[in-house]
């Protein structure tokens, strides 16, 4: 597979507006600028948050290991999964941030109703 990080770089744009997960309460947010260090998004609030690549490869790599693909779904909010995901980014929350943008680059599925869920995309289901 190639790295996770790569391939957001290569399908997500500076200026795509995307929603987190859950389909009730989540604000849209922009893309403000993308490149090899980071992804930066303006929050519904306007606000910035800078995501680094490795939370993008280990948000992949966590599903990967776990097998959370086919019929099997991940709660947005495990416990485990949140803890893992602030900790590549420097204890920043993204994680909501995350899984909308690896879902447009086609490398998750998320199920947006409640309780949200995160599965990786089948092989060929790119955008």
């Amino acid at each position: 597979m190639d790295i996770p990080y790569e391939t957001v770089r290569a399908r997500v744009a500076e200026g795509d507006k995307l929603r987190p997960p859950d389909d009730r309460t989540g604000k849209p947010f922009s893309i403000l600028t993308i490149d090899e260090e980071a992804v930066t998004v303006r929050t519904a609030r306007g606000g910035r948050v800078r995501i680094s690549p490795f939370t993008f490869d280990t948000a992949v790599k966590y599903l990967q290991d776990l097998g959370i693909s086919g019929d099997t779904w991940l709660e947005v909010k495990d416990e485990v999964f949140q803890a893992v995901l602030n900790s590549e980014n420097d204890r920043v929350r993204a994680a909501s941030y995350v899984l909308a943008i690896l879902a447009k680059a086609g490398l998750v599925d998320v199920d947006g109703s409640r309780p949200n869920k995160v599965r990786l995309a089948a092989p060929g289901e790119a955008p």
